[in-house]
C-alpha cells in the first residue's frame, strides 16, 4: 500500500513560496516518490501531497524535506511546516483508479 506526506508550508514571503515551486519544478521529485502535488492554498501558504511506495520510502523524504526547509544554503524561507502522514486509501491518475487501489 502506498504512503503519503501531507505537509502544510508557511512562507515568509509570497516570492518565498515562488522559489521553492521553481526549485522543485527543476530538482524534485524526492527518491522514490510516485507523485507529488504543490497546492498554493494562501499568498504565503501551500500544501504538499507527496506519495511512496512504503513507509521507509515516505520517511526518507520526510528528512529530505526537513533538511531543504532548514538549509542556510536555499534561497527561501520557510516561516513553518506542519507535516501529516498515513496511507493511501484511494488514488485516481488522469481519472482513472490505480489498480494498487482497485479490489477488483
Amino acid at each position: 500500500m502506498s504512503v503519503a506526506n501531507v505537509v502544510m508550508y508557511e512562507f515568509e514571503t509570497k516570492a518565498d513560496l515562488e522559489k521553492w515551486a521553481d526549485w522543485y519544478k527543476s530538482d524534485g521529485p524526492f527518491p522514490n516518490n510516485e507523485i507529488s502535488l504543490f497546492v498554493q492554498t494562501g499568498e504565503t501558504s501551500a500544501f504538499g501531497i507527496a506519495t511512496y511506495p512504503s513507509e521507509e520510502a515516505r520517511e526518507e523524504g520526510g528528512k529530505i524535506r526537513d533538511e531543504l526547509v532548514h538549509s542556510s544554503k536555499m534561497s527561501y524561507k520557510v516561516k513553518d511546516v506542519v507535516p501529516l502522514g498515513g496511507p493511501v486509501l484511494v488514488e485516481f491518475i488522469d481519472g482513472i483508479l490505480s489498480p494498487k487501489h482497485n479490489p477488483k
